[in-house]
C-alpha cells in the first residue's frame, strides 16, 4: 500500500514533522526536576499539568504518574488536575519533587461534557443520558477499530461486528432501532463536526443489482477509518433527547469524539506499538464416521453424508484447517506534540498491517494527522485538525459463497489443499463423480475481492467570545473520500459444464463521497444572584454528495487478468450515479437554572432537506430536558453517604428524512433499438414525508461513599411514526413492483444502568475498581397497512422460510417462518402416512432476536506500576437462527446427524391429522420414525426447531496486564532521554461461556449496510471471532 504515496509526499510529511519538532518551546535549562504525582489513596494521576509558574514551561504527568520537567533551581511548580486541587510547592533546589494531590468535591460537582457541535455544558445541567470513555479505555481495546472497542462499556449499545475478518463491518445501536429499514447507527462527530459512517452495499452499489448481496461480502464501515490513537476523549449521547440539535442523522443518538491536538510544555516524542497472534476456534465439528452418499453406500456422487462407514484406516483430511491460517498483525504509532500556553500542536502517524485468520485475507490502514490550537487574541481561539487515511482490504466471502460452507461440503477423504490442475483450473474431488462442488482454495487465492480507500477529513473550529457574557463558535468541516470495491470471480471457478464456465465475472465499483459542513453558534450567559440563563442560536448546512461509477462484465479473453478492457464489450454494463442531499436548518437552545439545583432546557431545531418533497421538506421539532440536584437540598448537604445525586428528565423529537432519489428513482437505459431511459422496479413517490420519533426518558445519577461508587440508571421509551420504508412490495396493476412510501408505527421502551465502584482503595497504592452496564429493550409494532400482515426483509431470508417479519403486535426484531401445524388446543399435528409433523404453508410469528438483558463487566486492579484489567460482554435471554447447524444436519455433516441416524426409533410428541384433531378425543400419535431408513437426507425438523430460544453467553473479550517503568529509574539509566516507558501484555475474546449449540451465540448474517434490524441473531456460515494474544510497548520521549 505504501507505494501509492509519491516521494513528494514522503518528504512534504517529513518537511511537516521536522517543523514541527523544530518549533517546540522547550523549558529553560537550569535543573531537571522530576517526580510522581499521585492521589491521596497512592494512586498515580495521569495527564496532571506540571508548570514553572510565571513560564510557559509545563509538561503533563506519564501513564505511572511521572514527570520531568527543566526548571529554575528556586523556582516554584504549579500542579493541576480536573477533579483535584491545585497544589504550589518550591523547588528549593531539589532534583526531586513527589506531590500528592487531594480531591475538590466542588470541581468534581462542575464537571463538564462535550455535548453537540463541540460545546460544553455542565453536568449537573443536562436532562438526558450521557456516558464518558476513557480513551485510555479505547487504545488500551487491542481493536483496530475504536467502535468494536465500545461493546460492553457503553449501558445500553450494542456492538455487532459481521465476524472475525479483517475490515470487517461494525453495526451499533444505541438503546434499540428507530427505523424500520433506514439507517439505525448513531451520527458519528469529530471535533463538532459530523463525519460519514456508511458501508458499501454490493447488493445495489455493483452495476448488477443482487449479483453480490450483503449475506455473502462485507465491506468496513467507514468509522473504522478513525485512529484511535487520535482520540483524546469521547461522549456518548443517547438517544434524540441527547442529540435534538444535531438533527437528522441524530435520530439514534450520537458519538461525540474530541481529537488530541497537543499539550503545552516542552516537546515530547510518543511510540507505541502491538504485535498481535489470531487463532480460530469454534468452527464446527464434522463427523467422522459415515462418508457420502445414501441409504447407507457409499457414493461420491451425493454431496450429503449418509453413505457407508468410511474404511478403517482411510486417511480424512481436516478441510476447514486448510483454508485457516495464524493471523497476525502489527501497528505501529507515532506522534510529536508541545506548544505554549497560547499554541498547542500535534502530528501523529499510524499505520496497521493485519493478516486474517482465513487465507490471503488482509487489511493495510494508514493514518496521519496533522492538528493544534491557538489563542489568536484573548477573544478568539482557533482549532484545526486535517486527517489523511488510507485503507486497503482484501477479504473473502461469507455465508454460504464462504470458505466455511464449501469445506464443510468438501468430502474428507480429498485434501481440498491441492486446488489447482497442472493446467490452472480448480481441481475437483477425486473420487467424486459430479462437477458441482467448488473449492474454497481456489476462491481464496484466484477470485478477487478486494477495496482499497483514500480519505481527508479536516475541520476548523473557531470561538469568539467578544464579552464576558457572549459566544460565537463556527466550524466548518470536510469529509472526502474516493473508495474503490471490487468482486470479480475466476473463470474457471464454476461447475465445467455449465455454460457460463470459463466467462468469469467483473465488478468494479468507484465511489466518490463528498460531505461539507457548516455550523455558526452564538450564544449568551448569565447570572443574576441564584439565578443563571444561557441561550443559543445557530445555523447549520449539510451536504452529502456521492459520486459511483459501477461496471461489470465476463467472457475474460485471457483467463488471470482482471480488467474490464479483458470482458467481452456485448457483456459490459456500466452504471454511473450521481446523487446529492443538502439539508439547511436553524436551531435554537435556552436554559434556565436556579441555584446551582434545578435547571430546565428547552430546544427547537427546523429542518429543510432536499431528499423530500417541496411540501413536506421542511420539518421541526421541539425538545424539553430539565434536571434537579438533590444534594444542594440543605438535609442533604448534612450527610456523607450520598455524594452527589440528580434526577432528571426528557422529551424530544428529532425527524429523519428520505435517501437521495427516493422521490423518483434513477432512470434506466432501455435495451430497445432506439435507446431511451425508462423506471426499473421502483416507483416514484410525491408524498413521502420524515420519520419521526418521539422520544421520552427519565433518569437518576448518583455518587455514593466519597465518590467511591457512582450510578447512572435511564428509563426511556419512544414513538416512531411514519415509519420510510424502502422497497415496500406493490400490486402489479400500478405498473411498480416496489415503493418508498412512509407506512407503519412503532414504539420502543427499555431500561439502561451503569455502575462504577471502587472496591478497594487503599494508602499503599492498590486499587481495585470494578464496572457493570445493564440495559433491556423491547419493541411492539403498533401500525401496517389495512392489507399488509407482514413487512419482510428479504435479505435476512437465509434459512429455509426464516426471516425477519415485521407484524402488527410484535417486535420490529421478530423472526417468522413455517410453523408446525396445531389443532385448537395448540398440538402438533402429524402426517398419519409418515409420522413426520406437518408443517403450515403460512408464516408465523416465531421468535424475537431481542435479547431479555445485555452486560458489560469492567474490572482492574492497580498496584504500583503494575495493572490487570478485564472486560466480559454477554447477553440473556437472546433467540439464535442456528443456519449452519440446520444445513449440516440436512447433509448429514454434523455428528447429531449420526446420533439421530444411530438412534432408536422416534415418536414426535402430536396427534394425527386424521379428522379428530380437533374433537375431545384427537389420536395421539403414534408412528414411530426410524431415521436410518432416510436415503439421501435425514428429517432436519422445521423453522421453529432451529430458533434456539433463551440463549445465554459470557464473553471474556480483554485481558490486560500492563507495567509501568518508574520515572526515577528511567531518568537514570536514559539521563532523561525516555520520560516514560511501560509494557503490555494482551488477550482478546480468550473463551465464550454459552448454552447455544452452534458456532457464534451472537450471530450476523448481513454486514451493516443492510440497515433496519440487520442480521443479527443469525448464525449463518460466519466466520466467528478469533482468539488473539499480543503484546507491546509505549515509550515517550
Amino acid at each position: 500500500m505504501l507505494k501509492r504515496f509519491s516521494l513528494t509526499s514522503i518528504k512534504l510529511v517529513t518537511l511537516v514533522v521536522a517543523i514541527l519538532v523544530g518549533s517546540l518551546e522547550l523549558a529553560a535549562q537550569n535543573i531537571n526536576v522530576k517526580g510522581v504525582v499521585k492521589d491521596t489513596n497512592g494512586e498515580p494521576i495521569i495527564g496532571a499539568g506540571v508548570q514553572v509558574v510565571g513560564t510557559k514551561a509545563g509538561v503533563a504527568t506519564e501513564v505511572d504518574g511521572s514527570y520531568t520537567i527543566s526548571a529554575p533551581k528556586n523556582g516554584t511548580l504549579k500542579i493541576t488536575s480536573l477533579g483535584y486541587k491545585d497544589v504550589i510547592l518550591k523547588i528549593n533546589g531539589r532534583s526531586t519533587v513527589n506531590v500528592v494531590m487531594e480531591e475538590d468535591a466542588e470541581m468534581l460537582k462542575e464537571a463538564v461534557i462535550t455535548a453537540e457541535f463541540g460545546m460544553k455544558r455542565v453536568a449537573r445541567a443536562v436532562g438526558s443520558a450521557v456516558q464518558n470513555v476513557k480513551a485510555s479505555d479505547i487504545t488500551e481495546s487491542g481493536r483496530e477499530s475504536f467502535v468494536s472497542a465500545l461493546q460492553g462499556r457503553i449501558a445500553g449499545m450494542t456492538v455487532t461486528s459481521t465476524g472475525g475478518a479483517p475490515g470487517a463491518s461494525t453495526s451499533v445501536v444505541l438503546r434499540s432501532i428507530t427505523s424500520i429499514s433506514g439507517n439505525n447507527q448513531p451520527l458519528y462527530v469529530v471535533d463538532g463536526v459530523p463525519i460519514n459512517n456508511s458501508t458499501f452495499d454490493p447488493a445495489s452499489g455493483f452495476a448488477v443489482a443482487d449479483q453480490v448481496g450483503t449475506a455473502n461480502l462485507d465491506f468496513a464501515s467507514r468509522g473504522n477509518d478513525i485512529n484511535p490513537e487520535d482520540i483524546e476523549s469521547m461522549t456518548v449521547l443517547k438517544g434524540a433527547a441527547a442529540a435534538a440539535l444535531y438533527g437528522s442523522d441524530a435520530s439514534n443518538g450520537a458519538i461525540i469524539i474530541t481529537t488530541k491536538k497537543g499539550s503545552a510544555g516542552r516537546g515530547k516524542v510518543s511510540y507505541s506499538n502491538s504485535f498481535r497472534w489470531d487463532k480460530a476456534y469454534g468452527y464446527p465439528e464434522i463427523q467422522t464416521e459415515f462418508a457420502n452418499g445414501a441409504y447407507g453406500v457409499t457414493n461420491y456422487y451425493y454431496q450429503s453424508r449418509f453413505g457407508g462407514k468410511y474404511p478403517e484406516g482411510v486417511k480424512l483430511y481436516d478441510n476447514i484447517a486448510s483454508t485457516l491460517q495464524t493471523g497476525f498483525s502489527h501497528t505501529h504509532n507515532i506522534s510529536v506534540e508541545g506548544g505554549t500556553d497560547k499554541i498547542t500542536v500535534r502530528g501523529a502517524a499510524s499505520y496497521l498491517d493485519q493478516n486474517g485468520i482465513v487465507k490471503t485475507t488482509n487489511y493495510n490502514k494508514l493514518n496521519i494527522t496533522l492538528s493544534g490550537r491557538a489563542e489568536i487574541t484573548r477573544w478568539l481561539n482557533f482549532e484545526s485538525t486535517l486527517s489523511y487515511t488510507s485503507t486497503e482490504n482484501t477479504k473473502s466471502n461469507k455465508g454460504k459463497a464462504g470458505p466455511l460452507y464449501r469445506s464443510v461440503r468438501w468430502p474428507l477423504t480429498d485434501n481440498m489443499a491441492n486446488y489447482m490442475t497442472q493446467s490452472g483450473q480448480m481441481r475437483t474431488p477425486e473420487l467424486y463423480t459430479d462437477t458441482d462442488l467448488l473449492n474454497p482454495l481456489y476462491a481464496l487465492y484466484k477470485n478477487k475481492n478486494f477495496d482499497e480507500s483514500d480519505r481527508i477529513m479536516a475541520n476548523v473550529g473557531l470561538n469568539l467570545t467578544p464579552s464576558k457574557h457572549t459566544f460565537v463558535r463556527a466550524t466548518m468541516g470536510w469529509d472526502i473520500g474516493a473508495y474503490k470495491y471490487q468482486s470479480h470471480t475466476h473463470p474457471y471457478y464454476g461447475n465445467p459444464t455449465s455454460g457460463s464456465y470459463g466467462s468469469g465475472s467483473y465488478n468494479l465499483s468507484k465511489l466518490n463521497l463528498k460531505d461539507k459542513t457548516l455550523n455558526v453558534l452564538a450564544g449568551y450567559n448569565n447570572e443574576w444572584g441564584k439565578f443563571t440563563f444561557s441561550a443559543q442560536v445557530g445555523y447549520h448546512q449539510q451536504e452529502n454528495a456521492s459520486d459511483n461509477l459501477a461496471t461489470s462484465g465476463s467472457n475474460f479473453q485471457v483467463k488471470d487478468f482482471y480488467s474490464i478492457a479483458n470482458c467481452d464489450p456485448e457483456t459490459i454494463t456500466t452504471n454511473t450515479r450521481n446523487t446529492k442531499r443538502r439539508v439547511q436548518a436553524v436551531s435554537g437552545q435556552a436554559e434556565f437554572g436556579y441555584n446551582n439545583m434545578a435547571f430546565v432546557t428547552l430546544r427547537a431545531r427546523n429542518d429543510w432537506s432536499s431528499t423530500l418533497p417541496v411540501d413536506n421538506r421542511s420539518y421541526f421539532y421541539p425538545a424539553v430536558e430539565a434536571s434537579f440536584v438533590a444534594t444542594e437540598l440543605p438535609f442533604m448537604k448534612q450527610q456523607d453517604a450520598v455524594s452527589y445525586m440528580k434526577i432528571r428528565g426528557a422529551i424530544a423529537q428529532v425527524g429523519k428524512d428520505a435517501t437521495p432519489l427516493a422521490i423518483y428513482p434513477a432512470l434506466e437505459g432501455t435495451e430497445d433499438n432506439g435507446g431511451g431511459f425508462r423506471y426499473g422496479w421502483y416507483g416514484p413517490n410525491e408524498k413521502l414525508k420524515p420519520e419521526m420519533t418521539t422520544s421520552y426518558e427519565i433518569g437518576a445519577e448518583a455518587r455514593f461513599l466519597n465518590d467511591r461508587i457512582n450510578a447512572d440508571f435511564t428509563y426511556y421509551w419512544t414513538k416512531c411514526e411514519d415509519q420510510y420504508i424502502t422497497g415496500f412490495r406493490l400490486s402489479y396493476a400500478t405498473g411498480f413492483v416496489l415503493n418508498n412510501m412512509n407506512v407503519g408505527t412503532f414504539t420502543t421502551r427499555g431500561w439502561d444502568l451503569h455502575i462504577d465502584a471502587d472496591i478497594l482503595r487503599t494508602q499503599f497504592g492498590l486499587r481495585w475498581n470494578l464496572g457493570v452496564n445493564l440495559s433491556s429493550s423491547t419493541s411492539e409494532v403498533t401500525e401496517l397497512p389495512d392489507n399488509v400482515t407482514e413487512y419482510y426483509n428479504a435479505y435476512t431470508w437465509l434459512s429455509e422460510g426464516l426471516r425477519n417479519g415485521i407484524s402488527v403486535g410484535h417486535p420490529v426484531t421478530t423472526m417468522t417462518g413455517h410453523a408446525y401445524q396445531r389443532n385448537d388446543k395448540g398440538d402438533i399435528l402429524i402426517d398419519p402416512s409418515t409420522g413426520i409433523p406437518l408443517v403450515d404453508s403460512n408464516w408465523s410469528i416465531l421468535g424475537d432476536r431481542q435479547p431479555k438483558l445485555e452486560y458489560g463487566i469492567t474490572t482492574n486492579v492497580s498496584y504500583k506500576g503494575f495493572r490487570l484489567s478485564a472486560l466480559f460482554n454477554g447477553r440473556f435471554g437472546a433467540t439464535v437462527v442456528n443456519a449452519t447447524k440446520r444445513d449440516m444436519m440436512g447433509t448429514g455433516s454434523s455428528w447429531e446427524s449420526v446420533k439421530l441416524r444411530k438412534s432408536a426409533p422416534v415418536v414426535f410428541k402430536g396427534v394425527l391429522k386424521n379428522g379428530l384433531e380437533n374433537t375431545d378425543h384427537p389420536t395421539v400419535n403414534n408412528i414411530a420414525v426410524t431415521y436410518a431408513n432416510y436415503g439421501s437426507s435425514i428429517y432436519p425438523g422445521g423453522d421453529e426447531q432451529w430458533l434456539e430460544k433463551n440463549v445465554n453467553y459470557l464473553r471474556l473479550s480483554e485481558l490486560r496486564l500492563s507495567y509501568s517503568v518508574p520515572g526515577n529509574w528511567l531518568s537514570k539509566v536514559t539521563h532523561s532521554f525516555v520520560q516514560s516507558a511501560s509494557v503490555w501484555v494482551k488477550g482478546t475474546d480468550l473463551v465464550t461461556w454459552t448454552n447455544y449449540s452452534g458456532i457464534d451465540p451472537v450471530g450476523n448474517s448481513n454486514s451493516a449496510a443492510l440497515g433496519g434490524s440487520g442480521g443479527i441473531g443469525i448464525d449463518y456460515w460466519g466466520i466467528p471471532t478469533p482468539r488473539g494474544f499480543s503484546f507491546g510497548v509505549n515509550l515517550t520521549f
